[in-house]
């Protein structure tokens, strides 16, 4: 027998001591009792109120509804910046706290059945019957006993089933108001709760149940669908991102480069043939002894909707932008870049565009400024040009050859750009770009950044555009005090400036250069000829000449075409550039002259 019956004989044999102590003492009362005496009893079965464990049942919800906090905590820890390996992690943590979920609720299902086979009045086929016998028992005792809200009989008092039947109504409606907290705690749906309320559920099965609906929702709405990805879209991408990385390692390799890493998901591949690598992306099952069959499997691996094309040219573009981003064209540190959202002008930010400060008034007011006219413009345009990887390559597996093309299309990017940038310093024979503002070049008398005659590169010529250079004003009239930070010259004159900016014990006194013209940065270039030479301020804070990519193209890239109707593989490559004169007062301009001879 269960623990519950034994404690409900309990108390219904210390229920019969008691009438029969009353039958002993107030014999008057004993009619009464005797229809009274099960009343209390009767009534609390009625309610549901079952004598049992409690203390067990009451740890086993406790515990229940920590385990539904926990699920529901785990589940936050995913976030949009948790990576795919954490996120797996969490759900697998989030799973077994459902499976302890649903042993405890397999508990508490197991005690209440077993309270619920002891006590008959908890039936629901005997459940109409027990109303009708309670209602008579109401009946007879407010017969016996009469009104009020104390049952008195014989000057003793019997337990208020009214005040009971208050309570089981007052508990109903805070378990409706607790489902509905729970439905609006959790953004769910009022058909959620009216259902449950309807249905009698208990608030632990009603947490279990909203639980399990955010779950759902979150397996609907996919918040992170690459850890939702199949094992084969997994198995592709670190195929990909590792042939990838074997093809980038083979090329420094062949082009003479020393200890390279090769990358963990690339060293599966490290030691595969480049043919290789082809045929495992369209599971080629023929042979590849022959020159014939490499052809032919190249040309399925080109034509068809296999990755290594991608592969192939993501490894080509990544050796391309590395030897283009380790090219050092003088002009990068002449020249200020800008970025373009599209091709058409974009107008340029110049020194001074900034209103200036007003005074303000007695009255606090503070007066608006304006704007300088901005009238120089920038623009970025197309280029592109076309080249071929030949059969032989690829049947020869000569990456070698390939970098050496892809190395030296890199380098000759930067040095098209740098050629660029020149052509428009150089125009109107070294006058420099025309300039809207003034509708001048941009080294000219009247901007005061032009030397009236050529000079050789000593301390007065340079001391004489230093203080040009300062007394520039903005677009409002305020002096800038720009300062140069190079000095540029053509090749033959370089070792001239190098010799004055480290000269530290001159052959006579007035002679002396000063530490602040030996802090010049001297720079030469070959698209410069003769005896000219410049002095520029810092790009960032004076600029003078702008170049400038597309958004989101800040630097050549590659494309594959058809292939092997060539012969090869036929290779694009694109570049979105531009570069411009946008201001004057960061430059000064010497024509230059022969030095003196000593």
């Amino acid at each position: 027998m269960h623990e519950v019956s034994h404690v409900k004989l309990a108390a219904l044999v210390t229920l019969a001591a008691i009438g029969a102590t009353l039958a002993l003492i107030m014999p008057e009362a004993t009619a009464a009792v005797g229809s009274m005496a099960w009343t209390p009893l009767g009534e609390f079965a009625g309610l549901d109120i079952v004598v049992a464990d409690g203390a067990a049942l009451a740890a086993l919800r406790t515990r229940l509804s920590d385990l539904e906090t926990r699920a529901a905590d785990k589940l936050a820890e995913i976030t949009d910046e948790t990576s795919a390996e954490e996120a797996r992690r969490i759900e697998a943590e989030h799973r077994t706290i459902l499976e302890d979920l649903d042993g405890v609720r397999a508990e508490i299902a197991a005690a209440e059945s077993a309270g619920a086979s002891d006590d008959p009045g908890d039936d629901e086929e005997t459940a109409p019957a027990q109303r009708a016998h309670r209602d008579a028992q109401r009946t007879e005792t407010r017969q016996h006993g009469g009104g009020g809200n104390d049952r008195n009989h014989g000057g003793h008092q019997l337990p208020d089933v009214d005040a009971a039947v208050q309570r089981a109504l007052g508990d109903e409606r805070a378990r409706q108001a607790e489902v509905r907290e729970l439905q609006r705690r959790h953004g769910l749906p009022d058909a959620f709760a009216d259902r449950h309320i309807d249905q009698g559920s208990d608030i632990a099965a009603v947490r279990s149940a909203a639980l399990d609906e955010l779950a759902r929702r979150s397996h609907e709405t996919r918040i992170f669908p690459h850890v939702e990805t199949t094992g084969m879209q997994d198995e592709r991408d670190i195929m990909r991102r590792g042939m990838t990385g074997a093809i980038e390692a083979r090329l420094a390799r062949a082009s003479g480069e020393r200890n390279i890493e090769v990358p963990e998901p690339a060293q599966r591949y490290a030691g595969m043939e480049l043919a290789e690598m082809a045929a495992e992306c369209i599971a080629w099952r023929g042979n590849l002894r022959t020159g014939r069959q490499i052809t032919e499997m190249f040309q399925r691996a080109f034509h068809t909707v296999s990755d290594f094309p991608a592969i192939f040219t993501d490894a080509l573009n990544n050796r391309l932008l590395a030897r283009y981003e380790a090219a050092a064209p003088t002009y990068r540190r002449l020249a200020t870049r800008l970025t373009a959202a599209d091709f058409r002008e974009m107008n340029v930010i110049r020194a001074g565009d900034f209103p200036a400060l007003q005074p303000i008034n007695e009255a606090g007011e503070i007066r608006g400024g304006t704007f300088g006219e901005s009238k120089e413009v920038f623009r970025v345009h197309p280029y592109g040009v076309r080249f071929q990887i030949t059969r032989q390559m690829l049947v020869n597996d000569q990456l070698g050859a390939i970098d050496q093309v892809l190395g030296s299309s890199g380098q000759r990017v930067a040095d098209w750009e740098n050629g660029k940038f020149y052509e428009v310093l150089l125009d109107g024979n070294g006058a420099g770009p025309m300039l809207k503002t003034g509708n001048r070049r941009l080294f000219h008398t009247q901007h005061g950044n032009l030397a009236a005659e050529g000079s050789p590169i000593d301390v007065d010529a340079v001391a004489a555009g230093r203080a040009a250079m300062a007394m520039q004003t903005t677009l409002d009239g305020i002096k800038a005090n720009f300062q140069p930070r190079i000095l540029l010259t053509s090749p033959v004159r370089i070792t001239q400036a190098e010799q004055l900016l480290t000269q530290l014990t001159p052959a006579q006194q007035n002679h002396v250069v000063p530490a602040s013209i030996r802090s010049l940065e001297p720079i030469s270039d070959a698209n410069l000829e003769g005896n000219g030479w410049y002095l520029f301020a810092d790009p960032m804070v004076a600029p003078v000449i702008a170049y400038g990519f597309l958004e989101g193209f800040e630097g050549p890239r590659l494309t594959s075409e058809d292939v092997f109707d060539v012969q090869g593989i036929k290779i694009k490559l694109e570049h979105d550039f531009g570069v411009t004169g946008i201001d004057f007062r960061g430059a000064w301009r010497d024509p230059g002259a022969e030095p003196a001879s000593e």
